[in-house]
Parts: C-alpha cells; sequence; structure tokens
C-alpha cells in the first residue's frame, strides 16, 4: 500500500516542482554579472589595471541601479533587513575590497574578491 501512494505521489510532485515561475533577471543585473565576470577574467590574467575599470563601472551600476528601484518594501528578514539590501551591501563591500586588492596588484585576490561580489549579485537578482 505505501509503495502505491509513493508510486502515485511522485509523478505529482514532479509536476509540481516544474510549476514554479521563474523570476525574470533585469537587464542591469545582467549588464553588471557581465562586466563583474570580465573583471574577474582579467583579474586572474593578471591585468589589475583593466579589472580595476570593470569594478568601478560595475560598482557605480549597482549604486545607480539601487537608486531607482530602492528597497524601502518588501520581505525582510528576522534581522529586519531586506534580502536584496542585504545582497547589494555585501556586493559593494566585496567590490571594494577587489578595487583595494587589485590596486596593491594582488590579482588573485580581488579575482576572488570579485567572485564573491558576483555570487552576491546573482542572489540579489534571485529574491
Amino acid at each position: 500500500m505505501l509503495r502505491l501512494m509513493i508510486m502515485l505521489a511522485l509523478p505529482g510532485a514532479a509536476i509540481l516542482s516544474g510549476c514554479a515561475p521563474k523570476k525574470p533577471v533585469s537587464s542591469e543585473g545582467v549588464a553588471i554579472e557581465k562586466t563583474l565576470q570580465q573583471a574577474e577574467t582579467d583579474a586572474r590574467a593578471g591585468n589589475e589595471k583593466k579589472a580595476l575599470e570593470e569594478i568601478d563601472a560595475a560598482e557605480k551600476a549597482l549604486i545607480e541601479e539601487d537608486k531607482k528601484k530602492p528597497y524601502v518594501q518588501g520581505i525582510k528578514t528576522e534581522s529586519g533587513i531586506n534580502p536584496k539590501a542585504a545582497a547589494d551591501q555585501d556586493a559593494i563591500k566585496e567590490l571594494k575590497r577587489a578595487k583595494r586588492d587589485a590596486s596593491g596588484n594582488l590579482a588573485g585576490d580581488a579575482a576572488d574578491d570579485i567572485d564573491k561580489a558576483l555570487k552576491d549579485v546573482k542572489v540579489k537578482e534571485g529574491n
């Protein structure tokens, strides 16, 4: 009997799991992600100057995007901070760290920081 119930429940669960709507990623978010990916590639290649330019561009784009759509309302976590706002703050913090590392000729560390910022941007776009 249990086996029959499981066999009947699995197809229904599979159907329902595919029905969740996907949130569209904003065009600004896509551009920021591409800029950060290019900055990470350049930093890993040792081109700190180009990576710095791309980090600056991504940071400015994040700030401009926040000005267009501030996170005043919406979902808040137990800490009272909107998850998108927290992800933005984390991304900007990582970008500042990446700029410091790239300025100090620490390309590998800058690339790691850019990768963390990219993950934060993806978290923000996913919320």
